[in-house]
């Protein structure tokens, strides 16, 4: 895992991983041998598009779950759309939509 400087946790990461999936998770924090992350949720494709679904099915999602580093390829931030749609889906509140004023 490459050294860089470590970001003020909690926050929203995207985790692209070895395997091929794309997750989105809240950090708790990092550590030399991965991540401690809550509520994971990967990309699903349906027929009506791409929907959100648990990383772990049966894994309780109050309890924090550890990414292991060496199956990390990339991570960077969410765009802002899909990090309100993130935190709209595992905190049950509807966040507002980004108003603009039309002149």
């Amino acid at each position: 895992m490459l050294t860089q400087k470590q970001k003020d946790t909690p926050y929203i990461g995207v985790f692209k991983l070895s395997t091929g999936e794309e997750i989105i998770a809240s950090v708790v924090e990092e550590t030399s041998a991965g991540y401690v992350i809550k509520n994971p949720l990967c990309m699903v494709p349906t027929q009506k598009g791409y929907q959100f679904a648990p990383l772990l099915m049966m894994a309780d999602p109050s309890k924090p779950v550890t990414l292991n580093g060496s199956l990390v390829v990339a991570t960077t931030q969410p765009v802002t759309e899909l990090e309100g749609q993130y935190e709209s889906l595992t905190t049950g509140i509807a966040l507002p939509q980004k108003s603009s004023i039309i002149t």
